[in-house]
């Protein structure tokens, strides 16, 4: 008999849509969020934000993908991914970052962080004013060729 949570994607837990949180939320476990936050996310590992999922405040965590919207800085430690779907109104801090053409951006990018290594130098900071993204995916998502 195997255990549900055997594959790492069903460890995922679910912050339902019809979910309206508000306060500092804290986790450790990975978080898929279709509902809504009013307030600060503090995370330890992956946090996503699903189509039908906003948060207005601050969000720190180790990986952030936003489908839905979020008004508010992303702090990631590891990468955060701006999907096509998403609206996002904050700045964005992480030494990877995915902003996928479509999606909705206004704010600065800074990928010049101190867990980054010292031989990247990439590191001024983008400002992006409502667009829809129509710039070149960056460098680190790039296949090769």
């Amino acid at each position: 008999m195997s255990n549900s949570y055997d594959d790492s994607d069903d460890k995922m837990c679910t912050l339902g849509a019809t979910l309206v949180f508000k306060g500092e939320l804290s986790a450790d476990e990975d978080l898929m969020l279709k509902g809504r936050v009013v307030g600060s996310i503090r995370h330890t590992a992956n946090l996503r934000i699903g189509k039908e999922g906003s948060v207005k405040g601050d969000i720190k965590a180790k990986y952030i993908s936003v489908e839905g919207e979020v008004e508010g800085d992303l702090h990631a430690s590891s990468s955060v991914n701006v999907k096509e779907s998403a609206n996002v109104k904050g700045n964005i801090y992480a030494p990877t970052v995915g902003l996928i053409e479509g999606a909705h951006f206004r704010g600065t990018i800074d990928m010049n962080q101190a867990e980054q290594s010292a031989s990247t130098p990439k590191g001024k900071a983008t400002t992006a004013e409502s667009s829809e993204s129509t710039a070149p995916a960056p460098k680190v998502a790039a296949a090769g060729g």
